[in-house]
């Protein structure tokens, strides 16, 4: 035809003709296949380090036998839910109610997979330990970088304290990577003020669930205790009522409530020993047993971290001068784990094993902000220990 439109005329006054279009959608994909490669490049980096992870924390898994009375007790419970093909934990053939049952679950559901034997009653706190190190990566690789992400993840792979506790058939890891999940899902729940994520907030509702099925209340009680006195400080209410949602209360009822109310149904005194007696009194009893000072984890966290517990002045010096509010987060975190289980007499080491992704972030920040010379030598060092 030889009227020209007027969108024909516009392009060919741009010097690109209709038969030549191709011409710039080639120059247009080498930008976004950048963009592409940049996300691939992001995805493999952090798949690399979680298949790290996991391959870090099942190497040693089955190296040594279980350890008494701890792990065989619990090996044991899980042993006996596989044989009897019972989901009611018992011990020497009776109700153990001591802790909830899905440590005992994942340890039988991996006997029948890949047979008896201490890597499969270990089960659990691996799953524990690699989600508090996935949850951590993922996380930091969000606000503050991969550096950041790398580095924490490093501090927290290598220290001692979480090494052993992923390699130690109780429930303290377990529920400690399910709390730290719970905070983080949390935290990105709350990213954008004053809105509330309701996905995320789902996502931390059945993470706190699973850890209170895992070892009770403190499954829904620490992660308020991190999140909600972080928000108030930052005249952030809205949003701390907001995390009351609905759809929160419905996902973790719908998944932790179901065995609580069964137990209680089949053995009437359940309530009254699993929540007053393991919660309520063993907290505030002065005489209940592991009776140790209200110091105790102010000394056994530092040396339980070593190497990287030396960072620590550094840290604190980075925390005072960051206005931050992500660092006030893991400050309060770790403040937060530190003193609810100072204030019993009761205490034991792995109980504060929630506090360890905070302190890894904290050191991660530290030693990016300085000199990272230092990490060509203290990480294998670390490693190695």
């Amino acid at each position: 035809m030889g009227i020209e439109g007027p969108l024909t005329a516009q392009l060919r006054s741009s010097g690109i003709a209709a038969g030549r279009g191709h011409v710039a959608a080639s120059t247009a994909l080498p930008v976004r296949a950048d963009a592409w490669t940049k996300v691939a490049r992001c995805c493999s980096g952090t798949s690399f380090a979680l298949v790290l992870l996991g391959l870090w924390l099942l190497a040693t898994a089955s190296w040594r036998p279980l350890l008494l009375p701890d792990e065989g007790r619990y090996a044991g419970v899980a042993l006996g839910m596989l044989q009897q093909h019972d989901l009611l934990p018992r011990l020497d053939g009776l109700p153990f109610f001591h802790k909830p049952p899905l440590f005992y679950w994942i340890g039988a559901a991996a006997m029948q997979l890949v047979g008896i034997g201490p890597f499969a009653a270990r089960t659990g706190s691996i799953v524990g330990a690699w989600i508090m190190g996935a949850t951590l990566y993922l996380a930091l690789l969000r606000w503050h970088g991969p550096a950041v992400a790398r580095i924490a993840l490093g501090v927290l792979a290598t220290s001692p304290f979480f090494f052993v506790g992923a390699q130690y058939a109780n429930h303290d890891m377990l529920v400690a990577g399910l709390v730290c999940a719970a905070v983080w899902a949390l935290a990105r729940a709350v990213e954008r003020s004053p809105a509330v994520d309701r996905r995320w907030l789902a996502g931390a509702a059945l993470a706190c669930a699973l850890a209170t099925l895992t070892k009770g209340l403190i499954g829904v009680v620490l992660p308020a205790l991190v999140i909600g006195p972080w928000l108030l400080l930052q005249g952030r209410w809205r949003q701390c009522l907001g995390l009351l949602h609905p759809v929160a209360w419905i996902v973790y009822l719908g998944v932790a409530a179901p065995w609580f109310v069964a137990m209680q149904l089949r053995f009437p005194g359940f309530f009254d020993y699993f929540f007053m007696e393991q919660h309520v009194r063993r907290f505030m009893q002065a005489s209940f047993n592991n009776v140790q000072p209200g110091w105790f984890f102010l000394v056994v966290l530092p040396l339980s971290m070593l190497p990287w517990a030396l960072y620590l002045p550094r840290v604190l010096r980075t925390a005072w001068s960051a206005p931050d509010a992500r660092v006030g987060l893991y400050v309060w975190w770790t403040v937060a784990i530190v003193g609810f289980f100072s204030w019993p007499s009761s205490k034991l080491v792995g109980y504060v094993m929630p506090a360890l992704p905070p302190l890894a972030a904290l050191i991660a920040i530290a030693l990016q902000q300085a000199s990272r010379r230092h990490l060509h030598w203290l990480l294998p060092v670390a490693a190695c220990a």
